[in-house]
């Protein structure tokens, strides 16, 4: 794109590609006050009458600016993700371009060459190359982006040249905007886009609440929670971690801190009945741990963080979590969490770390009076989510490990447990 060509701008909830045309369009006015009060909106930007779009979907609420990017035949050939994380600068977070084939491949198609790009504000990123997509191999490099590339001023309302340099086209500075009046109009006004939507919790008081009745593929119904022990944290400072690791980042610990002291760790069940070889069994999963800091109820949640991770940056259903590579989780200080680490590994391959009949270990260290509590990470590896309870004064009230299994469960009504008469009960699933 060179200087001096014109750009013509419309603002609305959208843009439908099959029609060309704008979903719900708004006045610049309207679009301003959108602006200014954080609100979602859309921005269409065409060279000349070019079929072809940029569209920059705006909701400064949220901290965010994604760009799309439309061909001539309508399909996206680009997805771009900004977050804004200080007043003036936006972040260069994602971004995934599509190499399609020909001016007849579909949008998306299985086959279409995709290079992603993901990038993290301490100068980490990864790159990966798909060069026929889903239908053939990847390769994974780190991402090569030099850090003026990475960060750009937030554009002012209007001056929209600013998302050309974002793209990297060269001399757009100069180009002539001109609002177009008079845009035409899609059949639907309702907006095609929304913000990413990060996971956020579900049903953690629940999880915790004896007869608590559940949906999933089976109906669970939940125990009472298991007693797993004292945690001391005489910094205050909860790790959540894979007691087999070695050093690791989570060990600083989360930034929402406790009050130094000794704390209930609960675990959470649950179970559901099955047929099996002609008997009726139950079927018993951990599904979550807490760290008990006070008793009063919790009435908020927050996602628990560790230091240098924002929460702006995540994107749809994603969530910052601890790592689990051993089938096992535990909760202990910041102030010994690599060394007792150690230990419980050491403990471990030496077969000298017991288990107690729920799959919890404990590691004392008498010295300090400090101490680690492991326990069985729900179905085994992968990566679990901490919350923050609250309670009404906005205090926190405890730390609650989510091992996702009744995540998009639907819970229903209490109901008492399940008649023991010839039912087999099997012990929490662990691997």
């Amino acid at each position: 794109m060179a200087g001096q060509e014109v750009v013509e701008v419309a603002c609305g909830e959208g843009w439908d590609p099959g029609r060309r045309a704008v979903l719900g369009p708004i006045s610049a006015a309207t679009a301003a006050e959108r602006d200014a009060a954080g609100l979602p909106y859309a921005v269409v930007l065409r060279q000349g009458g070019s079929p072809a779009a940029i569209v920059a979907h705006v909701a400064w609420e949220r901290h965010f600016l994604g760009l799309w990017g439309y061909d001539a035949q309508g399909r996206r050939f680009l997805e771009m993700e900004l977050r804004r994380l200080d007043a003036e600068r936006l972040f260069f977070a994602y971004q995934r371009v599509w190499s399609y084939r020909g001016e007849k491949m579909p949008e998306f198609a299985a086959d279409a060459g995709r290079l992603t790009i993901e990038l993290r504000p301490d100068g980490g990123g990864r790159q990966i190359l798909e060069r026929q997509g889903d239908k053939g191999g990847s390769l994974h490099t780190i991402a090569d982006v030099p850090e003026e590339r990475r960060w750009f001023p937030v554009p002012a309302f209007g001056r929209w040249q600013g998302l050309f340099t974002v793209l990297g086209f060269e001399g757009a500075d100069g180009c002539e905007l001109r609002d177009v009046p008079d845009v035409p109009e899609s059949e639907s006004t309702e907006p095609d886009w929304r913000p990413p939507e990060p996971m956020r919790p579900r049903h953690l008081n629940e999880l915790f609440t004896a007869g608590a009745r559940f949906t999933a593929d089976e109906v669970y119904t939940v125990r009472d929670p298991i007693e797993a022990g004292t945690l001391r944290l005489p910094s205050g400072r909860l790790v959540a971690r894979d007691p087999a690791y070695g050093a690791c980042a989570e060990d600083g610990g989360f930034t929402v801190t406790a009050p130094p002291g000794s704390y209930q760790v609960q675990l959470a069940s649950a179970g559901y009945t099955a047929e099996h070889w002609g008997r009726t069994i139950v079927i018993d999963e951990y599904t979550a741990a807490r760290v008990l800091i006070s008793e009063r109820p919790a009435v908020t949640w927050e996602l628990a963080l560790f230091q240098d991770r924002d929460e702006c940056l995540l994107r749809d259903g994603e969530f910052y979590g601890f790592g689990v590579d051993s089938g096992t989780g535990c909760f202990v200080d910041a102030s010994m969490a690599g060394e007792l680490g150690q230990r419980f590994r050491d403990g471990r391959v030496a077969g000298a770390q017991e288990e107690a009949d729920n799959g919890v270990s404990i590691v004392d260290d008498p010295a300090t009076g400090t101490n680690l509590i492991a326990f069985p990470s729900g179905r085994g590896d992968g990566s679990y989510p901490v919350w923050i309870g609250r309670d009404a004064d906005g205090d926190v009230a405890c730390f609650v490990a989510d091992m996702l299994i009744l995540h998009e469960a639907t819970h229903t009504a209490a109901s008492p447990p399940p008649d023991p008469v010839n039912v087999l009960v099997d012990g929490p699933a662990h691997r």
